[in-house]
Formats: C-alpha cells, sequence, structure tokens
C-alpha cells in the first residue's frame, strides 16, 4: 500500500503545483491538462492502494488515523474530479489540490496499525454499521472541504470587486453565482451524509453499549459541527441566506470539521483511534 500511496501523493504534489501555476501565470490553456492528468493519476493509483489496503485487512481501511487522512484525502480528489467535470473550473484545482495532497502526504508518513482483529471482534456484529458511520461522516467532511474551497473562492473575489483592486486572479476566479452554487450543493450533500452518519452512530452506540450517548469531546464537536450546517441550510432555505455570510458560516463549520479530525488521534474517549 505504502509504494501506490506515495505513487498518488507525487501525482498529487506535481499536480497541485502544475494547477497553481498555471492558474497564477495563465500559460497556454493545454498546460492546465497536465496537472488534471497528474491528478486523475493520482486519484487511480490512491484507489488501488485502498482497495489493497482492504483486502489486506479484510475490512474497510478506516479503522486507524492514517486510514481515515487517505480515505478524506481520496474523498476530496474524488468530489474535485466531479466538480471540475460539471463547472470546468481551473480554480478550484489550484484550491482543492493542495488540500488532497496534504491529507494523502500524512497518510503516507503516519504509520499503519499493526492488528485490528481485537477491534473487529470488539466491535462484534456491530462491526458493518460502525463502518458504514465511518464512511457517512468522511464523505460529509470531503464535501464540507469543497464547500470550505468554494467559500474562500467567493470571499476573495467579493473583496476584490468591492474594492475596485481587481489582482491577478480576477479573471480565472469562478463567478459568484458557480461559487455560491458550488456551496449549495456540497452543503446539501454533507448536511445528509452528516445527518445519517450521527444516526448510524447512534444505532451502532446503542447496540454495542446499550447507550445513544458516551459524553466524549468528539461527539459534542460532531454535534457542534451539524448545528453549524444545519443553521447554514435552515437560513439558506428561509431567509435567502447567500453570498458572504453562508460563506463564513461554511468555513467556521469546516473549522470544527479540521479540530474532529485531530481529536480523533487525540481526545481520549469512545472515538480514539491510534
Amino acid at each position: 500500500m505504502s509504494t501506490l500511496l506515495l505513487i498518488a501523493v507525487a501525482c498529487y504534489a506535481f499536480g497541485a503545483g502544475h494547477a497553481i501555476f498555471t492558474v497564477w501565470r495563465t500559460p497556454h490553456p493545454r498546460w492546465f491538462w497536465i496537472a488534471l492528468w497528474l491528478m486523475a493519476a493520482g486519484f487511480a493509483t490512491h484507489t488501488s492502494s485502498i482497495v489493497v489496503r482492504g483486502w489486506e485487512v479484510a475490512r474497510c481501511p478506516l479503522l486507524s488515523y492514517q486510514e481515515v487522512c487517505s480515505f478524506l484525502g481520496w474523498s476530496i480528489a474524488a468530489y474535485f474530479l466531479g466538480a471540475y467535470l460539471w463547472y470546468r473550473s481551473k480554480s478550484f484545482a489550484a484550491f482543492a489540490m493542495p488540500m488532497v495532497f496534504l491529507f494523502a502526504l500524512a497518510a503516507w508518513l503516519l504509520p499503519a496499525p499493526s492488528d485490528t482483529a481485537a477491534v473487529l471482534k470488539f466491535y462484534g456484529q456491530t462491526a458493518s454499521l460502525l463502518t458504514l458511520h465511518a464512511v457517512l461522516f468522511v464523505f460529509a467532511y470531503a464535501a464540507f472541504a469543497i464547500l470550505f474551497v468554494a467559500a474562500i473562492l467567493y470571499i476573495v473575489q467579493e473583496r476584490q470587486l468591492k474594492q475596485k483592486q481587481f489582482g491577478p486572479l480576477w479573471s480565472r476566479l469562478p463567478s459568484l453565482d458557480t461559487c455560491d452554487d458550488v456551496s449549495g450543493k456540497a452543503l446539501l450533500i454533507g448536511f445528509v451524509l452528516l445527518t445519517l452518519g450521527i444516526l448510524t452512530g447512534i444505532v451502532g452506540s446503542r447496540r454495542l453499549n446499550g447507550v445513544y450517548w458516551h459524553g466524549d469531546p468528539l461527539e459534542f464537536l460532531s454535534l457542534a459541527t451539524w448545528l453549524i450546517y444545519f443553521c447554514v441550510v435552515h437560513y439558506r432555505l428561509t431567509a435567502g441566506w447567500r453570498g458572504r455570510r453562508a460563506a463564513w458560516l461554511g468555513i467556521v463549520g469546516f473549522a470544527m470539521v479540521i479540530v474532529s479530525l485531530v481529536g480523533i488521534g487525540w481526545f481520549n474517549g469512545f472515538h480514539s483511534i491510534g
């Protein structure tokens, strides 16, 4: 797995660098295809590494911090490729690719777990449900990462528009409507997945330990994250919130996501992993 993941990391690194260069310097448009093909090659290799890891341990590879980082980087790459095919925006590549690279690099640098048989035995019949719980959370976090990128692009472009100080990236940034549309779709996908992830976790916890709530820090963080994104969804639907306010709330929500990801490896509690 490490060799395949290393190849993916290298592809992501060169793809991210090339995407940033092509967006900033605006060389021939065909040059961006190099970055896109590198991203696609990295995604294919990354997919292979996850499949191989799952085959080796005979489970979904989501029981360690290293595996979570790898799966999250892969999920963000999948969302990005889908968003690019839909919107054809090079700027998203310049902002999303470095994030994919960092998560994949973290996964390659972190040690893989040596023994998971005891963990699977502990989960027993709830292993499949709790695995689904973890997968839903990772996919939700990846959607929120795309929302974060779209929110950053929106705020940067709106600030330049208000100050009438158009930087070198102005002509290459997606329109405000496009940024808002990407944010809306990513928000809806991420919120639905996060809600399902919380519900499957509650049911799985009840089956495993007989309680719905353990009260550990990650459960409070997950609830706080859900409430933030619930507010964004609610006000987008009822008060017509768009643009800057929704973008800032999306950024705050993603900050909570990052704290949750860090907490998986550092907080003591039911959800802590190695």
